[in-house]
């Protein structure tokens, strides 16, 4: 009888097992996010796209999902807008998107900032811009920035540290596309005794300037998580521009410039964005105005009328090219008594970073 009872509540046993429910917490969805705070590698503090004003970029991003075969477009087709929201802080798309499930997925991301136009062609593997004259021209403002391709991402980054206290971010690091140029004329001594000077310039120009050419960039799968910077030609060149058409001018006709405060530079030609190219064979020209007053009454005076012609090559510094993200300040100073004209070319990395690189912020 005790042999029976045992069997019998072992057989019970086995089948409370097999109807037995297990529940499973499913896993948060996690949302993807671009850059959160100003984010470096350990070795050095960043510069920012908000301190150029910049509040939103552009973004493709590419699913390859575990089980299917191919890309798939993560973000519409023609990209998705990424904005920056202070009061989080953090960077993110228009609307939510989540990272996908599968432990093989990923996706990879493709990002850009372009003031004033869009790339010509912007896939997984190409980025290329065209100023060409005709569907579009350089304007004085152009900003065009490219980052560093983000690939195989399947969760929020950590390889970078976040100044925010936020740990999440596909990590986006932009690169300035073009250059910048300005150019500054101050005289002096304006007075030396009884005699004072002043000094007006006028029809500036700069002659040789291409302003036409195309920038093409290639990027591919590195096999691993992690970022790629894009090169033009063979792998691992640095990008460049590829030039075309004809040099042209910068000018600034029938404007006066008049020098009269000693020492205190004025803007001849104010910073303007421009292509990266060698300055080997521009010149800028200029007519130049000089009065002597000798005497405090401005009754005795004489007028010189002058014009200068200078190659850029015989400005020191050895500033012999406009590079990507430089930004490049050319001061002439003007000595009206002996008539001399001196050269003070200046250049600093756009966003002051000598590795050339902007970060989110």
């Amino acid at each position: 009888m005790k042999k029976r009872l045992c069997i019998a509540v072992v057989t019970l046993l086995v089948a409370l097992w097999g109807c037995t429910k297990v529940d499973v917490a499913p896993v948060p969805a996690k949302r993807v996010a671009f850059a959160v705070g100003s984010y470096v590698p350990q070795t050095k503090a960043a510069a920012s796209l908000n301190s150029e004003g910049i509040t939103a970029f552009s973004s493709k991003a590419y699913l390859y999902a575990e089980g299917v075969s191919g890309a798939q477009n993560f973000f519409p087709a023609a990209g998705e807008t990424v904005s920056y929201n202070a009061s989080v802080p953090e960077w993110a798309p228009s609307h939510d998107y989540y990272w996908p499930k599968g432990a093989e997925s990923y996706v990879n991301f493709v990002s850009w900032y372009d003031k004033n136009g869009t790339p010509t062609a912007a896939s997984e593997t190409s980025l290329v811009w065209t100023i060409d004259g005709s569907t579009r021209s350089l304007a004085e403002d152009d900003n065009i920035m490219f980052a560093d391709e983000a690939w195989r991402y399947n969760d929020n980054a950590t390889e970078y540290i976040a100044t925010s206290g936020v740990s999440e971010g596909v990590p986006t690091l932009f690169h300035h596309a073009l250059a910048r140029v300005a150019f500054a004329a101050k005289a002096t001594p304006l007075s030396e005794g009884s005699t004072r000077w002043s000094v007006k310039i006028t029809d500036v120009r700069l002659e040789g300037v291409k302003q036409a050419g195309t920038l093409s960039l290639s990027n591919a799968d590195p096999g691993s998580k992690g970022t790629r910077a894009w090169w033009t030609g063979s792998v691992g060149s640095a990008p460049a521009w590829s030039l075309t058409g004809s040099p042209a001018d910068i000018a600034r006709p029938g404007v006066e410039f008049s020098l009269s405060e000693d020492g205190v530079a004025v803007p001849l030609i104010p910073t303007r964005s421009v292509l990266p190219q060698s300055t080997e064979n521009m010149v800028l020209k200029f007519n130049y105005e000089i009065r002597s007053d000798y005497d405090t009454t401005g009754g005795n005076y004489v007028v010189e009328k002058l014009s200068a012609s200078i190659p850029l090559s015989e400005f020191s510094g050895g500033l012999d090219a406009w590079e990507m993200n430089q930004s490049i300040t050319y001061t002439i100073t003007v000595n009206p008594k002996t008539n001399l004209i001196l050269f003070d070319p200046s250049s600093v990395d756009w966003n002051e970073d000598p590795n050339n690189k902007m970060y989110l912020e």
